[in-house]
């Protein structure tokens, strides 16, 4: 697990820098305080058995464009979707697009189903394994050189699709795919119901208190997310003062001294794998005198849930309103 953190914000790094001309992330729409409770309720559940549906091919042939640039056209509904991101896994089975999927990276285990097709090294992919499972699309999120370009040269279809820098990217990024694999509907259903859970939980923010500061730790060497990043935005959508976002840098390496100088309110570890814990951070020279640590604050977050764009950013943003909010959200 720790692994595929790293390598995924060294994805997200790169991805970054490949987009530094590209436009400002959309901001979210604010709070509504009309928010349904059906929709407050969205969930995706990795256990549970996700219907897959038929998709609508009367949109085909089409073309689409990914995060680089790269004009994509299908002339039909894929039927042989290879995954090599965890997060674009989960979003094309949220879609109903499961049954098109056929192979899945090494990281994919959300859904439960994914746990049963074919892995791909995703960080070290080979082309001549890619290609002996005959996708009509292959989805990316990192390419370590000349991947798109290999398999396109085989006339297989690639979507390379950066790590979204928002919640909004990762709507946009619900859509198109809804688009290229002939569930542009559901897309837009599914989206729609996430953001009305969004604009649940934000509606409940204007009773919040002062906003609290907050350090993400990401891994043992003081790895952070800033602005710029989809956890990031996570924090700025909850009203939250980032001290990641001092540094100026998406996925800053903090120092320890730089930390208890700032003094976070709240601390949340995404790197429990990596065996660390509030006892631990407790532990570490000087962070007794730090406030979440004096007053019990420092709390451990399933990364996938934080760390994969996907359906989840619901749960992810209703779990970190509980750690910095907890009157708000018992």
């Amino acid at each position: 697990m720790r692994s595929y953190i790293l390598l995924a914000v060294l994805a997200a790094l790169l991805a970054l820098a490949a987009a530094c001309n590209s436009s400002s992330p959309a901001k979210t729409p604010a709070a509504s305080p009309d928010a349904s409770p059906a929709a407050a309720s969205f969930s995706f559940d990795c256990e549970a058995a996700i219907e897959a549906t038929a998709p609508d091919a009367g949109s085909f042939p089409l073309e689409v464009t990914d995060s680089v640039d790269n004009a994509v056209t299908l002339e039909a509904p894929p039927q042989r979707v290879v995954s090599l991101s965890a997060g674009h896994t989960e979003i094309l089975y949220a879609l109903g697009a499961g049954g098109q999927v056929t192979a899945v990276d090494n990281t994919s285990d959300c859904p439960s189903a994914a746990n049963d097709l074919p892995k791909v090294d995703a960080f070290s992919p080979s082309v001549e394994q890619i290609a002996s499972l005959e996708p009509d699309l292959v989805v990316i999120f990192y390419d370590p050189g000349d991947l798109q370009s290999s398999l396109q040269a085989l006339g297989i279809p690639v979507l390379n699709l950066a790590a979204p820098e928002s919640v909004q990217g990762v709507y946009d990024q619900m859509e198109l795919l809804g688009k290229a694999t002939g569930h542009s509907g559901d897309a837009e259903r599914v989206v729609g119901e996430m953001k009305e859970a969004v604009q649940g939980v934000q509606s409940r923010l204007g009773d919040a208190p002062e906003a609290p500061t907050v350090f993400h730790e990401i891994d043992t060497e003081y790895f952070s997310a800033g602005s710029g990043t989809f956890i990031g935005d996570l924090y700025g959508m909850l009203g939250a003062a980032n001290i990641a976002d001092a540094t100026g840098e998406a996925y800053p390496q903090m120092s320890a001294e730089a930390i208890i100088q700032a003094d976070p309110d709240v601390i949340v570890l995404a790197d429990e794998d990596a065996g660390e814990s509030a006892e631990t951070v407790k532990a570490r020279p000087g962070w007794g005198s730090v406030s979440a640590v004096k007053n019990g604050r420092v709390y451990v977050i399933d990364p996938d849930i934080v760390s994969r764009p996907g359906p989840r950013l619901v749960e992810a943003l209703r779990t970190l309103a509980g750690y910095l909010y907890p009157g708000l959200f018992p």
